[in-house]
């Protein structure tokens, strides 16, 4: 079985949901490739379920365009709320800044409407088993669902898997991420469902609520966890990841109950992430590498700015040249986790503003590069700039009227 497309978009994430709705909303045929159930990635199967802030903690908003429609719809369907008064904050603390916390289940009906109102042509529940490439060029994707295995024909391809799949199975050279245990689930307590956070180690320093006995208990401790780290590349490593982090839970659930602080009646696991909350795993070697120290900077060939989640006035101007690859078939774009960052700049775009921000612009530029006849390799850059600032997407600080931090 066969099936043409204009642009094939591999990753449901959020950044894969930017991708493709942008590339429909400009009149090519799209379709996005999901393995799972459920598109939205880490925000929803994953269940990192914050929405980072669009601005830069000093009242300022530097993220546009879909990102911030993502951030008002995550909203929608369930609870959440923006901070009413983030324009007034100076040097404001990531949680009042403008942010949301959201439902995971919701984010997912709000991303669904989001693609069907494109008319994103959507395969969930479907792996990418390997790309063909003619003359030089991806050509075709090779996936396999419950229909057994299919070719999605395509002339523009977008790599928003995360994992950068594509480029791994092209041969294309990568840059692998460490990552710690971390297990975000959804709990029943006391009378409401919220989420159970950690533990989660950021530069070696543990948060979240499993105790000393906890984890001891789990045969582990905060200083052996410090030490340990993992990547996404290795099927084993993959598995070991979850029963790992549920052997986490299943001890700090034990102990609940046998100190007789809690029953099991009223505290209870209701959530577990089906994919796993690996926030780095492969970005491919770009043509600009996103690395430390470019905070504040100008860059010339501009897709728009992000914020740093972390610390307030800290803003990046994300280079084009980062969401193409270094080598290999001039039809192919990264998008999200997987762009060309390394070190800190990584930790700066591996969350959702960003994704949504390079997402939304690799849409846009394969579509322009079909209407334009080129390859998004050699796309014109003021053209697309052009065309970010025709659907307000402010792509330098001046257009912001501030200041470079």
């Amino acid at each position: 079985m066969k099936t043409y497309y204009d642009i094939a978009v591999i990753g449901g994430g959020v950044a894969g949901v930017a991708a493709a709705v942008q590339a429909a909303r400009c009149g090519m045929k799209t379709v996005l490739v999901e393995r799972t159930a459920l598109v939205g990635g880490l925000a929803t199967g994953g269940l990192i379920n914050v929405f980072l802030p669009l601005c830069d903690g000093n009242g300022h908003q530097v993220t546009f365009g879909i990102a911030e429609e993502m951030l008002r719809k995550s909203i929608v369907y369930g609870p959440g709320e923006i901070p009413p008064n983030w324009k007034k904050e100076r040097n404001g603390m990531e949680r009042k800044r403008f942010i949301a916390v959201f439902s995971p289940a919701s984010f997912v009906l709000a991303l669904d409407e989001m693609l069907d109102e494109a008319g994103v042509d959507v395969w969930l529940d479907s792996l990418v088993c390997d790309v063909r490439i003619e003359n030089e060029m991806a050509a075709r994707l090779e996936i396999e669902n419950e229909s057994g295995r299919i070719e999605l024909s395509a002339k523009r391809f977008i790599d928003a898997s995360g994992s950068a799949v594509l480029a791994r199975r092209i041969g294309q050279n990568v840059v692998t991420g460490d990552n710690s245990f971390s297990c975000w689930a959804l709990e029943f307590s006391h009378g409401a469902p919220h989420m159970n956070y950690g533990p989660v180690y950021g530069n070696g320093a543990p948060t979240g609520v499993f105790s000393d006995d906890d984890l001891a208990a789990a045969g582990t401790s905060l200083e052996k966890l410090k030490q340990e780290t993992t990547h996404g590349i290795d099927g084993k490593q993959v598995s070991e990841y979850f029963r790992i982090t549920r052997r986490y839970l299943r001890s700090y659930y034990a102990h609940a109950y046998e100190s007789g602080k809690n029953d099991r009646k009223s505290f209870y696991p209701v959530k577990l992430p089906i994919m796993p909350q690996f926030r780095k795993i492969c970005a491919v070697h770009a043509r600009t590498m996103m690395t430390g120290g470019g905070e504040g900077k100008h860059v010339e060939d501009s897709i728009g700015m992000v914020a740093d989640w972390r610390r307030a006035g800290s803003i990046r101007e994300v280079p084009y040249s980062a969401l193409v690859p270094q080598e290999g078939p001039g039809n192919v774009l990264y998008a999200g986790r997987c762009i060309g960052a390394a070190g800190d700049a990584w930790e700066v775009m591996r969350v959702i503003p960003a994704a949504a921000l390079t997402g939304q612009a690799a849409g846009l530029a394969a579509a322009l590069s079909l209407r334009n006849g080129s390859m998004p390799s050699d796309l014109n850059y003021e053209i697309l700039a052009k065309a970010l600032r025709a659907i307000s997407v402010p792509l330098h600080f001046d257009e912001l009227g501030i200041d470079r931090p």
